[in-house]
């Protein structure tokens, strides 16, 4: 078997690490009072701009070792696609009026189902717990709002 380049698998590691490099940029460049010395708020960009810039050149990496007809180019599940589509468009629509935790909860069940999972309860318990956790971490220690829809007062 031959092993060729996977042009949009490339096109998209590059821009990844195009992304990664751009928000390194504006990290470095921000200005943070002297309060922020040591932990501040470039941090978290410059943690994310690095998972980036790797993710970006593991995808570049995959692109070349790819091997010819293990995988044909225009596979793709749409069926997966149109699900977690209908599960952002759901998302969106549901998060101001239902807060974010039931709506990250459907969407974390999306996800689940186009990628496979029938073990519903599993990745229900699994969603509840992510999504809750995210909430308090967001909306407690890093002192952000998220919605709270009908949970308001309760986490």
């Amino acid at each position: 078997m031959t092993r060729q380049w996977s042009v949009a698998g490339v096109l998209i590691g590059l821009g990844l690490v195009a992304l990664a490099a751009i928000m390194g940029y504006d990290a470095a460049n921000m200005r943070v009072p002297p309060v922020h010395a040591k932990v501040g708020p470039r941090v978290f960009p410059v943690l994310v701009s690095i998972g980036l810039a790797l993710s970006g050149l593991a995808l570049v990496w995959q692109a070349r070792a790819k091997e010819t007809g293990l995988v044909a180019e225009g596979d793709s599940d749409w069926t997966a696609v149109a699900v977690i589509a209908a599960g952002l468009v759901v998302h969106m629509n549901i998060l101001k009026p239902l807060g974010f935790i039931p709506a990250g909860i459907l969407l974390f069940m999306c996800v689940a189902f186009a990628f496979g999972s029938r073990r519903y309860r599993r990745d229900g318990i699994v969603a509840v717990i992510v999504t809750v956790v995210t909430y308090v971490v967001f909306t407690r220690f890093l002192g952000l709002q998220l919605p709270p829809g009908f949970l308001q007062g309760l986490v």
